[in-house]
C-alpha cells in the first residue's frame, strides 16, 4: 500500500480551557448541515493575547499559558516527524508527515501549499498579520502553525476545505487530526470558513470573503437578455478554464507517465478524460478507473464502456486503459467498520456508499478492458438496448391554475411509463393529448401498467439477454492473463487521481437545482451545495482517498474554474427549459442533440384546468462542451451519483434487508457507534 499523509496536534492541559464550549456549539451546527454562518466575516478577530516580551513574562490562568521552546523534543520515526514541548500549563505534541521546524515557528501541512509559501514562514508581526497570512495561503491543504512568540496555535484550511481536518477534546486534551483516532470521540470537521486558535482560550476566526463567497453572490443577466456571442463566449471560457486547470493539476503529478481518472463514463468525468487526451501531451497512457459492485448490472460499468468507446474514437493516438475494479460483496462485509471509522464524523448510509465506491476505486486494481471486446456482435446488441440510460436527467415541472391561484406539482421523470408522445415541429415541440384525470398527483398505477420502452427493446438491463451475453464474454476475457498484460490482476501506481467532484454543484446538476430557481441570479439551493462541499463530499472523500495513498484532484473546483465562473455574464448553474427556450439555445448542440423519445415516457399531469410543462436541461454548458469535443453518447446519460451508480447502495441494503428509502434518508439513516 502507498504511504499515506498525516497530521495530528495533541494538547494535554493542567487546567481546563477557556472558550471550548461556545466552539463546540458552533462547530455542532456547522456540521450537521455543512452551513457555516459567517454573519461576522470580515468584522474583525476574537484572539485575546499579546505576545509576551520574554519568557518571564506572566503566565496565563488557563489554557496552553506560555509556550517553552527549550523544551523543545524532535524525533523521526515511520516517515513521521514528532515534536514536543513543554508549555507552562500542559504539554504540546505536534506530528505528522510533513513537518517543518522554521525559527520561532513550528508547521505541520497535511496536502499542498502553492509554492512560494516557505519564504513567508515564519510569518512576522502582530497576531492579526499571522492570521491574515494564514488565511491567504493557496492550495489543498490543512495546517497547524504553532508560534513561539505569541503563545497561540492556528489551525487552518484552505478556502474550498479540500483537505480532512478534524477536533475533539476530552478531559484536558483536546486532539486536531485528519482522521479520527478514537471512534468513541465526538469528531468534528473544521470548516474552511473558521480558523481555530489556541492559547489561553480556544477562538474562531471567521475568512474574510473567498472566491466561493463571490461565485455565490455574483451579479448575472437573465438568459432572455443574453446574445448569442455572449453565450459562445462564456462556453469558451468555461471549456478553456478547465482545460487548463486540467494541465495544472496533471503537471503536479507524481507518476510522469500516466495520468488516471476515476472513471463512470458520465458527462463529468468523461470531459476529463477528453481535457487530459487534449491537453496533457507528457504521457504514455490514460487509465480510467472504473468501479461496479455488480458488474453485470451497474449503470457505470456500461456507461464507461460507452464513453471509453468514443474517446478511443475521438483519440486514436491516445492510450486509454480501462481498468475496471469489480467488488466482491464478501470482501465488502469485511470493510464495512473500517470504512465506518474512516468517514467519521460523517456518518449516515449514503456516506457509507459512497466512501465504499471510493475506497475501491482509489485502490486502483483491477483488469483491463480488451479494446477488441467492443468490435463484438454482443457488444453492438448491447449498445441497441440501453435507450434507458439516454436521458438528460430531465425533470418535468406542471404548473396548474385553480380558480386564480398558481400551484406547482413537481414531477421527476424517469422515462418509465406513459404513453405520451412529443414530436417536433417547426423549432417547436407539442404533446399529443393526454388526459390523466388525477387532481394533481401523479399516477403511479398508470405508470406500472406500462411497458418500458418500445416494443421488442428491452430496456432493463438486469434481465436483457444482450447484456447478459456480453457480461459472460467480458468475465471470460478478464481472466486471461495476457488481458492485463501478463499478470492476473492490474496494480495502479498512480499517486493521484483526477476526480469529477464539484461539477454538479457549480453547474447545477442536481434535481433540487432545477426546480428551485429560474433564470437570474444563483439558487438557494444551488448555493446551500456549494457551501456545504467542505462536509457533504470533500473532507469525507479525502479520508478515504488519503487512506489508500492517494491524493484526490478536483480540476472542476480549480481556481481557474472557480473564478471563471465567478467573472460569467450568466449562471452557469442555471437550467434552460428546452420546450421554452431562449433563441440563442435554439442553435447549440446541446438543444439539436436532445433525445426526445426518452420523453415519450413521460406521463404530464392534466386535470383539465389547464397546464404549463417545463422540460429543464441542466449542466448545459458541459454538455455543449462535451458535443463540442465529439463525446455525443455521454450527453444524454442520466445523472446517477456513484453510490448508485456503481451499485454500492444496494449491495449495502441487500446485506442489511433495508429499503432504498430507508437507506437514502439523509436525517434517520445514521450508523450507530455500536455496529452496522
Amino acid at each position: 500500500m502507498k504511504k499515506r499523509s498525516s497530521i495530528k496536534l495533541c494538547l494535554r492541559f493542567k487546567s481546563e480551557i477557556d472558550g471550548w464550549n461556545e466552539v463546540e456549539d458552533k462547530l455542532i451546527r456547522c456540521n450537521k448541515d455543512g452551513i457555516v454562518s459567517t454573519e461576522h466575516r470580515g468584522i474583525g478577530y476574537s484572539v485575546a493575547s499579546t505576545a509576551p516580551d520574554n519568557k518571564n513574562s506572566a503566565i496565563f490562568t488557563g489554557g496552553l499559558g506560555t509556550f517553552q521552546r527549550d523544551s523543545l523534543d524532535i524525533t523521526e520515526t515511520g516517515g513521521m516527524l514528532v515534536t514536543r514541548f513543554q508549555s507552562s500549563c500542559g504539554e504540546v505534541e505536534l506530528c505528522g508527515s510533513n513537518v517543518h521546524i522554521l525559527g520561532d515557528a513550528i508547521v505541520a501541512v497535511y496536502g499542498n501549499i502553492n509554492s512560494g509559501w516557505e519564504d513567508r514562514v515564519p510569518i512576522q508581526g502582530t497576531e492579526k498579520h499571522i492570521i491574515d497570512t494564514i488565511f491567504s495561503l493557496e492550495g489543498s491543504f490543512s495546517l497547524v502553525y504553532i508560534c513561539f512568540k505569541t503563545n497561540f496555535i492556528y489551525i487552518s484550511k484552505d478556502e474550498i476545505g479540500f483537505k480532512s481536518l478534524l477536533i475533539a477534546a476530552g478531559k484536558g486534551e483536546i486532539t486536531v487530526t485528519d482522521v479520527a483516532t478514537k471512534v468513541d470521540m465526538e469528531w468534528y470537521e473544521i470548516p474552511p470558513d473558521y480558523m481555530v486558535t489556541l492559547g489561553n482560550r480556544v477562538n474562531l476566526i471567521v475568512r474574510p470573503e473567498n472566491k466561493l463567497y463571490a461565485l455565490r453572490n455574483q451579479k448575472c443577466m437573465s438568459y432572455n437578455d443574453v446574445a448569442e456571442d455572449d453565450v459562445k463566449m462564456v462556453i469558451e471560457q468555461v471549456s478553456h478554464s478547465i482545460g487548463k486547470a486540467v494541465k495544472l493539476l496533471c503537471d503536479r503529478r507524481t507518476q510522469r507517465d500516466r495520468v488516471t481518472v476515476l472513471f463512470s463514463g458520465g458527462l463529468d468525468s468523461a470531459i476529463l478524460a477528453a481535457m487530459v487526451a487534449q491537453h496533457v501531451k507528457d504521457v504514455e497512457f490514460i487509465e480510467l478507473i472504473n468501479v461496479a459492485f455488480k458488474p453485470k448490472v451497474a449503470p457505470d460499468r456500461i456507461t464507461a464502456l460507452c464513453t471509453y468507446e468514443d474517446l478511443t474514437e475521438i483519440y486514436p493516438d491516445v492510450n486509454f486503459k480501462l481498468v475496471l475494479v469489480d467488488v466482491n460483496t464478501e470482501d465488502y462485509k469485511h470493510l464495512e467498520q473500517y470504512l465506518f471509522s474512516t468517514i467519521i464524523p460523517n456518518n449516515t448510509h449514503m456516506d457509507l456508499n459512497i466512501a465504499a465506491a471510493l475506497h475501491y476505486a482509489v485502490s486502483l486494481r483491477g483488469a483491463l478492458l480488451d479494446p477488441h471486446l467492443l468490435l463484438t456482435p454482443e457488444w453492438e446488441q448491447v449498445k441497441q438496448n440501453i435507450a434507458l440510460l439516454k436521458s438528460i436527467n430531465i425533470r418535468v415541472t406542471v404548473s396548474m391554475k385553480d380558480d386564480g391561484e398558481d400551484y406547482q406539482d413537481k414531477v421527476e421523470t424517469r422515462c418509465e411509463g406513459g404513453d405520451g408522445d412529443l414530436i417536433r415541429e417547426d423549432d417547436k415541440i407539442v404533446t399529443e393529448a393526454q388526459q390523466i384525470n388525477v387532481d394533481g398527483s401523479y399516477n403511479m398505477e398508470n405508470r406500472k401498467k406500462h411497458e418500458i420502452g418500445t416494443k421488442n427493446n428491452k430496456h432493463d438491463y438486469e434481465e436483457c439477454e444482450s447484456v447478459e451475453g456480453f457480461h459472460r464474454l467480458l468475465a471470460t476475457s478478464l481472466r486471461e492473463p495476457e488481458i492485463a498484460d501478463g499478470a492476473e490482476e492490474y496494480i495502479s501506481q498512480s499517486r493521484e487521481v483526477l476526480i469529477g467532484s464539484g461539477a454538479d454543484e457549480l453547474f447545477g446538476g442536481y434535481g433540487r437545482h432545477v426546480v428551485s430557481h429560474g433564470t437570474g441570479g444563483i439558487s438557494t439551493e444551488v448555493d446551500k451545495d456549494i457551501r456545504r462541499l467542505w462536509k457533504r463530499n470533500l473532507g469525507r472523500d479525502d479520508r478515504i482517498v488519503n487512506a489508500q495513498g492517494i491524493t484526490a484532484l478536483y480540476p472542476y473546483l480549480h481556481d481557474e474554474v472557480i473564478n471563471t465562473l465567478a467573472g460569467l455574464k450568466i449562471n452557469a448553474s442555471t437550467a434552460v427549459d428546452a420546450l421554452h427556450c431562449p433563441e440563442w439555445f435554439k442553435k447549440l448542440g446541446v438543444y439539436k442533440n436532445i433525445h426526445y423519445d426518452t420523453l415519450r415516457n413521460c406521463e404530464f399531469i392534466d386535470n383539465g384546468r389547464g397546464r404549463h410543462v417545463t422540460v429543464p436541461v441542466n449542466k448545459w454548458i458541459l454538455r455543449e462542451i462535451a458535443l463540442k469535443m465529439g463525446l455525443k453518447r455521454c450527453v444524454h446519460f442520466k445523472k446517477r451519483a456513484i453510490q448508485f451508480g456503481t451499485r454500492s447502495a444496494k449491495t449495502f441494503n441487500q446485506l442489511r434487508g433495508m429499503s432504498n428509502r430507508v437507506a437514502s434518508d439523509k436525517g434517520a439513516a445514521v450508523i450507530t457507534r455500536i455496529g452496522l
